[in-house]
């Protein structure tokens, strides 16, 4: 019970996160906070009870302290120690309370309660502010709700350095032939833009979107370029899971949602999307057409060619040059706003986390798979954290702290199964893309100057 207790807890401290996390950015300009602040109190969120309410500026504020001062430590409740001890509040003086809001909205909490008292109402005499404010929050009869507010807006595009604000979102691209599946399946294109430079941070095809390809693509684009300040995506699941949540968190990025049926600010990486559409994709056709490509990663290898010699390049219409001299006159105007780590650690973070059971044999079973484990460890409740692309190496934490690397025993997955597509020999482990990233790198200094589209891709042009 304590162990689902402080799950809970840990569950409310990443929704606060997210509250306030637009608070969190490195480089605000002056008077920015305070808007942001309106803006956010004037917006409804879930609560520990996933009960959507609004929350008051203070709370925003005090939210923010605690963060600042514990981390996510300090976002956790409190546990009471007269656990579901609350006060009672009286029905009648609460129904006329919302009777008095819903017709006269602009009367703040303090004012109905003076007229409760003065028209005698039963109970009346034991509200105060404070709970009479939670109520309308709970019932969502607050002012914000009642009355529209039309407010000058912080504008989330608006942004004054690289890698300041990252744009992410899915394509649907063509049909490939997937060897695992023995089948034509879609490929879905998962890509990231740099808002201020419109670089490529990172892109790459899957044959679906599901939440581990959309991590395997943000982690990359980390590796590569820094922690950025905000990652803006869309309301879809895949980009709301608790997991995405407690990476922004411990890495200190704030994540954006664009409302329901109101894509605002997204329109950069659909723009790029139409680019990919209509320069790439017909490349792309004929390559696979032709039976010159036929895995993924080979496109996947076509992609990155093309995005540098072909997107990077090109002078970009709205900035007048190209996204590659934009990233580089950032980095000469000290613009470049990104946070770099170390790769470890960034990959630690992603690492997804499960709790197992060890078994009288010292032995855990997690995807089918059977591992060994410390004999200490015997009967416990552990913490499993692995990369679901290579379950050939699973971490064992237990309350917290490293114990062991579990030992693989009977193997017959070697991925999670929504990405079984990397089961393929042929496919590049993190390990090696890593290696990879620093290769291209250092070739890429190299031969920035004249860099050719054939020669990147390593295919011979049709005559």
């Amino acid at each position: 019970m304590k162990s689902r207790d402080e799950e809970e807890r840990s569950r409310i401290a990443l929704l606060r996160y997210e509250v306030i996390a637009p608070l969190l950015n490195r480089s605000l300009p002056r008077g920015a906070q305070k808007l942001i602040l309106e803006e956010i109190a004037s917006q409804m969120y879930l609560d520990g009870q996933n009960r959507l309410v609004y929350l008051g500026k203070r709370t925003i504020e005090r939210y923010l302290s605690q963060y600042m001062k514990d981390g996510l430590e300090g976002l956790k409740p409190k546990v009471r120690k007269e656990q579901g001890s609350l006060k009672a509040f009286p029905e009648e003086a609460l129904n006329a309370a919302v009777h008095l809001r819903l017709g006269q909205p602009e009367l703040s909490a303090d004012s109905i309660i003076d007229m409760l008292r003065s028209l005698k109402v039963n109970g009346s005499e034991q509200m105060c502010v404070s709970t009479l404010n939670r109520h309308f929050r709970r019932l969502g009869k607050d002012r914000p709700a009642l009355k529209r507010i039309i407010k000058k807006r912080y504008r989330l595009l608006d942004v004054e350095g690289a890698h300041v604000l990252w744009i992410g979102d899915v394509w649907d691209g063509p049909y490939l032939y997937d060897e695992v599946k023995e089948k034509n399946r879609r490929l879905r294109l998962v890509a990231i833009i740099d808002s201020f430079s419109r670089t490529i941070v990172h892109a790459e095809f899957y044959f679906n979107e599901t939440r581990p390809c959309i991590e395997d693509s943000l982690l990359k684009a980390i590796l590569k370029h820094g922690v950025p300040e905000r990652f803006y995506v869309d309301n879809a699941r895949v980009f709301r899971s608790e997991h995405l949540k407690r990476i922004a968190a411990e890495l200190t990025f704030s994540i954006h949602h664009s409302k329901p049926r109101e894509p605002q600010g997204r329109g950069r990486i659909e723009r790029w999307f139409r680019t990919v559409a209509e320069k790439f994709e017909p490349l792309l056709k004929t390559q696979i057409h032709s039976q010159k490509m036929t895995t993924l990663a080979e496109v996947n290898r076509f992609l990155a060619a093309w995005i540098e010699t072909r997107y990077h390049a090109k002078r970009h219409s709205t900035l007048k040059m190209s996204p590659q001299e934009a990233l580089a006159r950032a980095k000469d105007n000290g613009l470049l706003k990104s946070r770099k780590m170390d790769f470890q650690t960034v990959q630690e973070v992603f690492l997804w986390r499960e709790k197992r059971q060890v078994s009288k044999l010292a032995a855990v079973k997690i995807y089918g798979n059977l591992y060994e484990v410390d004999e200490a460890l015997m009967g416990k409740t552990v913490e499993l954290r692995f990369n679901p692309y290579d379950l050939k190496r699973i971490l064992v934490y237990y309350e917290g702290v490293y114990r062991c690397e579990a030992r693989p025993y009977q193997m017959k997955n070697f991925t999670e199964k929504r990405v079984s597509e990397r089961q393929s020999e042929n496919q590049m482990c993190l390990d090696d893309v890593i290696e990879s990233i620093v290769r291209e790198h250092q070739e890429e200094v190299k031969t920035r100057t004249g860099l050719s589209f054939a020669k990147a891709l390593g295919v011979k042009p049709n005559v």
